[in-house]
Formats: structure tokens, sequence, C-alpha cells
């Protein structure tokens, strides 16, 4: 009896010693078994804070390595989609670009494309003050205003002066889509004219020029791009155009002072 119970054991104590051998070796195999790599990548990131209206910069952006499967959903990985756009919501700093927080110009409220300090005003134009239709937006331009003023001898005095230089246009009408291929600027049809073109300008500036658009007149002139030095002009009345003996003729001839 004894030894029918020794080779039971016997016969268990060796199934169990080949379980945990197959285990061990199993265990051995799978250290040996390559770990699967994981491929990083580059996430664009923004390299500061960035406030609600401002243009995104290729210095405004940045890059850090992570996993490729850790990308986050719904974010634009790509320069060329994130250059150039404005921030809709604030994007801060080390923070991926996501499509709904940016936006092209155009698609910002006007209220975001106002810098600090200024003021957008619109003015009634017609084909004398904006020289055609090659405004476009984005450029920069003077308003030069046409006055007639009374002396105590009521006299009149009829003088053109610049009132306001260096200032953006914001929108041509209705449209604030900033183009300026030449192929689209062909179009010289009056008919096709703006009624109204938006300024950013000071505060002081828009007193001048809500003053001047109601009681007076005004021309827009075009500046160069590169163009920002502030001139100061005397302002031109009709002696300084023609010959003093000249203009007491003209005068004569229409009436006025003999």
């Amino acid at each position: 009896m004894e030894k029918k119970i020794n080779i039971k054991a016997l016969t268990i104590s060796l199934i169990l010693t080949l379980i945990s051998c197959g285990l061990v070796l199993g265990y051995i195999k799978s250290l040996k078994r390559p770990i699967p790599e994981t491929r990083n990548i580059k996430l664009l990131v923004a390299s500061r804070n960035i406030k609600v209206g401002e243009e995104i910069k290729p210095e405004d952006i940045s890059t850090v390595d992570v996993p490729e499967d850790a990308l986050p959903e719904g974010i634009i990985n790509d320069r060329k989609n994130i250059e150039g756009m404005y921030v809709r919501e604030t994007v801060i700093k080390g923070e991926p670009f996501r499509t709904e927080r940016l936006a092209r110009w155009e698609e910002l409220d006007l209220s975001f494309s106002i810098p600090e300090n200024m003021r957008a005003i619109s003015v009634f134009v017609n084909e004398k003050s904006i020289f055609s239709n090659l405004l476009r937006v984005g450029d920069k331009v003077d308003i030069i205003g046409n006055y007639v003023i009374k002396t105590d001898d009521n006299k009149e005095i009829k003088i053109s002066n610049t009132i306001i230089q260096n200032v953006e246009v914001l929108a041509i009408g209705p449209n604030r889509i900033r183009d300026n291929t030449w192929e689209k600027r062909d179009s010289s049809n009056d008919s096709e004219l703006p009624r109204t073109i938006t300024l950013c300008v000071s505060p002081i500036d828009a007193e001048k020029l809500a003053y001047t658009s109601t009681f007076a007149d005004f021309a827009v002139a075009l500046r160069g791009n590169k163009d920002k030095e502030l001139v100061e002009t005397p302002g031109v009345i009709i002696e300084d155009l023609l010959p003093l003996n000249y203009s007491g003729r003209l005068t004569d001839q229409t009436g006025g002072e003999e």
C-alpha cells in the first residue's frame, strides 16, 4: 500500500513540475519577444498665448514630440492651414490648434479687427472720392477734406487739406475679404462701386471724418504699401494753384469781389 502511494505522489509531482517548467519557459520566451516601437510625430502647438483676433504668424507655432496614437482628435497639424489664420478663441501656450478656434480674417466679427484704442467708422463714397474701383481691403489711405470757409466780411475761402493719414481700410461695402490679386482689379464700372468704406481710425480722427462726411466733402488718397510716413501739409487754396493775377480775373468773371 505504501509503495503505491509513493508512485502516485511521484506522478503528481512530475506533472506539477512539467507544468511549472512550461510556465517558466513561456515567460522566458515572452521576455525575448520584441516590444512594438511607438512612432512619435511632431505636434504643432502655440509658442505663446494668442489672443482673440490676432493673426497667427510662423513664429507663433512650435512643435512637440507625441506618440502617434496619442494625437488629439479635431486638431490641425498642418502649418499651411494654421499660418495666416485668426484666433476666434484664445489659444494658450503649448496648446494644439483646433479648427473651431481659428477663422479667416473675414469670418471674424468686425470688432475683433479693431486694435485697442481705435475705432471703425463707415462713410459714404462715390466715384470721385475713391478713384474708380481700385481700392481694396487692407489698403492704407489718407483722407483729404474739401471745405468752404466764410470769413467775417462774408467772403468764402475754399480749401483742401489732408485731415487723416495712414488709416487702414477694414471693409468696402459689405466686403471684408482681403484680395489684392491684379486679376480682380480690372473692374471700373461705376455701377459696381461700393456705397461705403469702413476705416480704422483713432477717436479724434473719427470725429474729423464724421464732420467732414456730414458738412463738407472729401477724397481718398491711396498710399504705397510700404509708406507709413506722416506729412504735415498747409492745405491748398485757389491762389496756390493759379497765378494771383489770373485767379483775380477768374474771381471777377464769376461774380466775386472786384
